[in-house]
This record gives C-alpha cells, sequence and structure tokens, in this order.
C-alpha cells in the first residue's frame, strides 16, 4: 500500500485509469519511456511502482538509455524528494505524485492517485471476476484503453 502522503480523492469518478493495449514488450518498453517524458516535459511528478530490485534496475537503465538522443532525469527512491520521475518498489510515494504507471501484479488501492496507467495484459475485461480492470470498475473508477 502506498504511503498516504497527501489527502485522497473524496470521488472515484475522479480516478482515470489507462490500459496501455502493447502486444511486445518493445512496445511495453516504448511507452513506459514515452509517459515519463510526458510527466518530465509538463513537470508533473510520476511515481513508476515496481513489483522488486531486479525491475527498478531494468526501469532505471532503461530511462538513463532511452531515447538515444538523451535520457530521462528521474531517482530511485524510498524517501521524500523533489524528483519528477521516481522509480520504486516500496509502499512510499517519495515524490507526492498524484500519478502511477503499476507495473506490479497488484491493482493501485490508494486514492490519492487521480491517474493510473498500466499494461492491459490480464486486466482485459473479459477476464476472471478479480482482475484489475473489474477491480477499478467496480470502485467507479473512469477505464480507458489506449
Amino acid at each position: 500500500m502506498i504511503q498516504k502522503t497527501m489527502r485522497p480523492l473524496k470521488e472515484a469518478k475522479y480516478i482515470r485509469v489507462f490500459f496501455i493495449q502493447a502486444n511486445k514488450n518493445i512496445g511495453k518498453l516504448t511507452k513506459i519511456v514515452e509517459i515519463a517524458h510526458e510527466y518530465f516535459e509538463k513537470k508533473e511528478p510520476l511515481l513508476i511502482k515496481v513489483p522488486h530490485q531486479e525491475a527498478i534496475e531494468y526501469v532505471d537503465l532503461l530511462l538513463w538509455r532511452y531515447p538515444i538522443e538523451s535520457f530521462i532525469p528521474h531517482a530511485v527512491k524510498d524517501t521524500s524528494c523533489d524528483d519528477l520521475i521516481v522509480i520504486t518498489s516500496s509502499g512510499q510515494n517519495p515524490n507526492n505524485a498524484r500519478t502511477i504507471f503499476n507495473l506490479t501484479s497488484d491493482p493501485i488501492e490508494d486514492e490519492i492517485f487521480i491517474r493510473i496507467y498500466e499494461f492491459e495484459g490480464t486486466s482485459l475485461p473479459n477476464k476472471k471476476k478479480n482482475d484489475h480492470y473489474n477491480i477499478y470498475k467496480e470502485k467507479g473508477y473512469t477505464v480507458t484503453l489506449i
């Protein structure tokens, strides 16, 4: 669970979940870089939540190496910081982001985030009842496939 340093939203209808359709690994990597770059350019904090240390190292290296002509400044942190793009595997929200890119197998249940990005994967509407898609829909979140 993400540490709540911000007030949760009162109404779930303000929370938007974006399921990203990417069939191949290269498509997923490209989307991670694109979204991180977008939030860095907008100067809006983005939290990238990963499942474990190996994933932290992978995403960290990805953001340092791509795009090829530059890199995306970011940090790997679990403590309070001012960095716009932060990668973590903990339950902390070090940069007080309102947007999270969830790369874990667990849905985001904290209502401090107004935007949640996930890869479509097993979260299709026709999958089992407890998948991410259904969990988010049941909470009243606006779910969009992109």
